[in-house]
């Protein structure tokens, strides 16, 4: 298997024939450009275009959160989101909590703002550990939390609602700027639990998160909602992009009120789940022991193998042979997780990617 014909284990594009629902997205952006005509010469309003951040309002208040447009600003993605929330909220050599395993984007985002961190023990079920975090905050200066309530990566964990509520009241106490990640909250094809920001009484949670997880990852069409922060994020958004592109926007506007959006997510949702089956299927049948996670959205697996294994170097190894994987050190800082792997389900599972899947096992039992 030659490097130009790679198979991505993580969690990247799709690949294959485009999805009809991307197809009217596309139409919907391109209807969008031709209505332009002078508006090309004028930027957008830092915040983003109003009608798109209202059809965003609705969604969410299908998931608890009662909120509206001025209370929203449109970035470019999810990660934009979570380095405005945390430019605002830190100062260079703050402490920041993260749930371990967790997201290695916002580690790489900690680093290049020069920002501590602690880990918090994070069950792969359940979320982060509350309990232990609450002993934590007695040892140490946190500034803010980063933390994914719903299908977290890269477990897909959900947090139930009381360690969500036990979560703010700590925020409360010790003074904290929660930033929920919820960029994985519309996979889940057996619900989608409300947000954290829904509990939020007092402005504490900024809110997080983009369409990329369920559309493309070339939208780059994401938010964020402040809470008492907002005001200074949006300051912010204007002094880093200025504006966002206003026809992707509009375009996107008319997918969600058209209830394109909801029809494409409905089916997408099931396809999310009869791969994450075929997966465990696969893995289940690998002739080595292995614990799996078995979430109910998301995008990926994590896989816990025998101690003894480096998925580091079956990283190399399988890069040799074009097959990519993430390893499990990815996800901490402390160099915890050495013989774990994220697994993504977000392909379909074709002949070449199972056979990939099949190499893997061979190169873990052979290392």
């Amino acid at each position: 298997m030659t490097r130009s014909a790679a198979f991505d284990l993580t969690a990247s594009l799709r690949t294959g024939e485009m999805p009809s629902g991307i197809v009217q997205l596309n139409r919907s952006i391109g209807r969008a450009l031709r209505r332009q005509k002078g508006n090309f010469q004028y930027y957008d309003e830092p915040a983003g275009d109003p009608g798109l951040r209202n059809q965003l309002a609705t969604l969410f208040a299908k998931r608890g959160w009662n909120t509206d447009a001025s209370e929203l600003c449109v970035t470019s993605g999810c990660q934009q989101s979570l380095f405005l929330a945390l430019l605002t909220v830190c100062s260079e050599g703050d402490v920041v909590a993260v749930e371990s395993p967790g997201f290695y984007g916002v580690l790489q985002l900690l680093e290049q703002l020069k920002l501590k961190v602690v880990e918090v023990p994070t069950s792969l079920q359940t979320g982060m550990d509350v309990a232990a975090f609450a002993d934590i905050l007695k040892l140490w200066d946190v500034r803010a939390c980063v933390v994914s309530p719903t299908f977290a990566t890269p477990g897909g964990a959900v947090m139930p609602t009381e360690a969500r509520k036990r979560l703010l009241q700590l925020a409360e106490r010790y003074d904290l700027a929660i930033v929920e990640d919820d960029i994985y909250a519309e996979t889940g094809w057996s619900g989608v639990p409300d947000t954290l920001k829904s509990l939020d009484q007092s402005g504490r949670v900024i809110h997080c998160s983009s369409l990329s997880k369920v559309l493309s990852r070339d939208l780059r069409l994401g938010w964020i909602n402040g809470g008492r922060w907002h005001s200074k994020i949006l300051q912010m958004k204007l002094t880093s992009q200025l504006a966002s592109s206003r026809f992707v926007q509009q375009g996107v506007e008319s997918f969600i009120k058209e209830g394109d959006y909801t029809a494409f997510v409905r089916k997408f949702r099931l396809q999310l789940r009869d791969q994450r089956d075929q997966l465990l299927e696969y893995l289940a049948a690998w002739p080595l022991a292995v614990r799996t996670t078995a979430p109910q959205g998301g995008l990926t697996i994590w896989v816990e193998l025998p101690e003894e294994v480096d998925t580091m170097d079956i990283y190399s190894k399988a890069m040799g042979e074009g097959i990519v994987i993430t390893p499990g050190n990815l996800f901490s800082v402390s160099e915890r997780f050495g013989n774990c792997l994220r697994i993504s389900f977000a392909h379909p599972w074709g002949g070449h990617r199972a056979h990939a899947l099949n190499r893997l096992s061979e190169l873990i039992q052979h290392q």
